[in-house]
């Protein structure tokens, strides 16, 4: 039961995968060819290898090993070395316990006020005051003291030496040093932190002059000294002293650790620099640990650039991929080609320019790699695209041209931007062009662009003159080999990939072609009708912004299916209609006839596609009005599927426009006494019957753009067709 379930998933994957269409296929192979292209000639390629071996500590280098790529590494010793020395730079904090303090100054004003009420009010002998003292701060003196100090019958002066060296010792602080806390943090001097007002303050201090219980006794002999405390009352203040103090600041661990961590962000890790030459071990050199500790941080840190490069090209290839993705979907953002021929071109042209550009960047010195773009013909690649699908086109392969070089050169601004700035120079000045003569000329206009874009991406280096002069030589020469050998490929792929480029229909359109001169000497009337049709198809064109030159081209030829048989069409009969004396499916099947004939002969002279469509596609599948009326006179029924012509109903504007154009030239000889009013029906009902039929339903044009082109055919008709003056002795003649 498994195995069959894993049976019907493949046979469903398989069944998807046939169904993706095959241009997808060639699109996914495109990425998948650069991609190979990034990783085996990229920037972080394996041919760009580093040369370290691997080596072992304590073995002799059998040859010698160096980096292979100019590296920059992290010294971790030295870095170390330079936290260590930051951490020693840290002063660790120690914060005053308020609340020890204060209960420290508490029992010390207990105390001595407690004292003097016993002694002023002698209630007992010396030995029952002493007991008293002892059972009120049972944890205070040794027994004999409480006796000693009540003998001696101390005075308040004594109370308030006391009170003021307590006040005094623990406002400096008593701190409780942790063993081991000034081998981490500076030796030399620490933070003292207090809170007074609920505001806390701090304050560096030198080690010493830490109060600590080591050194107390010492603190209070100076403090005494200080104040001046008589010989005679010396030992009493000590004793009251020592007992009234204890440790009341502390080592703030978190803060203090907080302060490493900080010094700790703050150092910057000791880079080094290798060169890709320098040897590191030399042959026959013992491989001692540093040395390996070495060459393994240099390794490390080319991995790590280099998988940092090569994320970095394949993310700008995505994008780019992603990008030429969605212009060839959303067909208004550019005149991108849809058929597959032109797909496949444009994908060769954009893998030739990129693995050029990884050529270029393999070969190029690396300092000199800014000037990169000046050995990549880019204006060749734009300006061919521009020429063959328009410059929206060319514009957009610019833009991914700029991505995919940005992916081979690991974002070297100044060759992407070379790369990018060439090709749309190329794209605009080759759209200037209208003849192919005229393409010489944007050949040196092109020269002159990339020289002056090779100095302006060359001056934040400020160079020299002779480098100035070299990069402008280097620049004009790329443009102008670039602009010529778009004159050597462009009719080739204009033959391979049939298009009708500008340069083609021009030449397409001299009226002395021998197929227009055969058909002005067998069929006249079919050229005359031609060159009309040509005329009002083309100024139509003009003003709903379609192809005027395409729409020219295409009405001359429309016709040529008429060349074999001109006597069975009205234009050229002189006198006697050959339809009279056959039965109208004859005439039919003759008539329709002329289409097919016409879409042989211009794939035999080589037509180009647009061309051969406006052929086919100028009658659409309307019905042949003259034939089936003949056809009703002779028979009850007609079938009307044989009165109809086969072809598909236009595709274009260009195609929508000759057959408006091809019907009302043909109807408009019908006129007899033609005016503006006639005309203006005529034309109306003609375009009004191509609508109503369904013939322009597939075509691009708009309801707007039919009504200026009926404008347009009647301006002309009406300048053609206007009412003439009798001449005398015109009507007997």
């Amino acid at each position: 039961m498994k195995k069959n379930n894993e049976a019907t998933f493949f046979q469903r994957l398989a069944e998807q995968l046939r169904t993706i269409d095959p241009s997808m296929w060639f699109f996914l192979g495109a990425v998948a060819v650069a991609a190979i292209g990034i990783f085996l000639l990229g920037p972080s390629s394996i041919i760009r290898g580093s040369s370290i071996e691997s080596i072992e500590v304590g073995k002799i280098a059998e040859t010698d090993i160096y980096a292979g790529k100019d590296t920059v590494y992290i010294d971790k010793e030295a870095t170390q070395r330079k936290i260590l020395a930051e951490e020693r730079l840290v002063l660790p904090v120690f914060a005053v316990d308020e609340k020890i303090t204060s209960l420290v100054r508490e029992k010390a004003e207990s105390f001595s006020s407690y004292y003097l009420q016993l002694v002023n009010e002698e209630s007992g002998g010396q030995e029952a005051l002493g007991l008293l003292l002892s059972s009120r701060f049972p944890d205070f003196l040794q027994p004999e003291q409480y006796t000693a100090i009540v003998r001696a019958k101390l005075n308040s002066q004594t109370f308030v030496y006391v009170n003021d060296i307590v006040e005094s010792l623990l406002g400096k602080g008593i701190v409780s040093v942790p063993e081991g806390v000034f081998d981490r943090f500076n030796p030399d001097y620490y933070e003292l932190v207090r809170t007074i007002n609920n505001q806390e303050e701090s304050e560096q201090l030198a080690k010493s002059e830490m109060i600590t219980l080591a050194n107390l006794g010492s603190r209070i002999e100076e403090e005494m000294a200080a104040r001046r405390v008589p010989e005679s009352q010396k030992q009493y203040v000590r004793l009251l002293v020592k007992a009234l103090l204890r440790e009341n600041t502390f080592f703030d661990q978190d803060l203090s650790e907080k302060r490493l961590a900080s010094a700790r962000a703050r150092v910057e890790p000791v880079t080094r620099f290798v060169s890709r030459n320098e040897i590191l071990v030399r042959k026959g050199e013992l491989v001692t640990p540093e040395l390996y500790q070495q060459i393994q941080a240099i390794k490390s840190a080319i991995f790590v650039s280099d998988m940092g490069i090569l994320l970095t090209g394949f993310g700008l290839l995505v994008i780019a991929s992603f990008l030429g993705f969605l212009l060839s979907r959303i067909q208004d953002l550019s005149d991108f080609p849809s058929d597959r021929s032109s797909l496949i071109f444009l994908l060769l042209s954009m893998l030739i320019l990129f693995y050029w550009i990884l050529v270029v960047q393999n070969v190029i010195d690396a300092k000199d790699l800014s000037r990169g773009a000046l050995f990549v013909p880019a204006s060749l690649f734009a300006g061919l695209v521009s020429l063959l699908y328009g410059p929206r086109t060319g514009i957009f392969f610019c833009i991914i041209s700029f991505f995919l070089t940005g992916a081979a050169t690991n974002l070297n601004a100044q060759f992407m931007i070379g790369i990018l700035l060439a090709g749309i120079s190329a794209t605009l000045t080759m759209r200037t062009a209208r003849t192919r003569s005229m393409l010489a000329r944007a050949a040196l206009l092109q020269a002159i662009v990339q020289a002056g874009l090779s100095v302006v991406l060359l001056l934040n280096q400020k160079p020299t003159p002779a480098e100035v002069f070299q990069s402008m030589g280097l620049g004009a020469l790329n443009g102008f080999v670039g602009g010529s050998f778009i004159m050597l490929f462009l009719p080739l792929f204009e033959r391979i990939l049939d298009k009708s480029t500008l340069f083609r229909l021009m030449e397409m359109a001299d009226i002395n072609a021998p197929v227009l001169k055969e058909m002005l000497s067998n069929a006249p009337g079919t050229y005359a009708h031609s060159m009309n049709v040509a005329y009002l198809a083309e100024t139509a064109a003009k003003e709903v912004g379609a192809n005027p030159l395409l729409a020219r081209v295409g009405a001359y030829y429309h016709d040529i299916g008429k060349i074999e048989h001109p006597e069975y069409f009205t234009e050229n009969q002189k006198g006697i209609n050959r339809h009279d004396e056959i039965n109208p499916t004859l005439s039919a099947s003759i008539i329709r006839r002329h289409v097919k004939d016409g879409i042989e002969r211009a794939r035999k002279i080589g037509l180009p596609k647009e061309v051969i469509d406006i052929i086919g596609q100028h009658h659409g599948n309307s019905v042949m009005e003259a034939i089936i009326s003949k056809a009703k006179d002779s028979t009850s029924e007609t079938d009307l599927q044989s009165y109809r012509y086969q072809g598909e109903r236009p595709k274009s504007k260009e195609a929508a426009l000759v057959m408006l154009a091809d019907t009302i030239e043909a109807a408009s000889r019908s006129l007899k006494n033609p005016n503006a009013t006639k005309l203006e029906q005529l034309v109306h009902h003609l375009i009004l019957h191509k609508i109503t039929s369904g013939q322009l339903d597939e075509s691009a044009l708009t309801l707007h753009d039919i009504s200026v082109a009926e404008q347009a055919f009647l301006r002309i008709l009406q300048s053609q067709l206007h009412t003439r003056i009798e001449y005398p002795g015109q009507d007997k003649q």
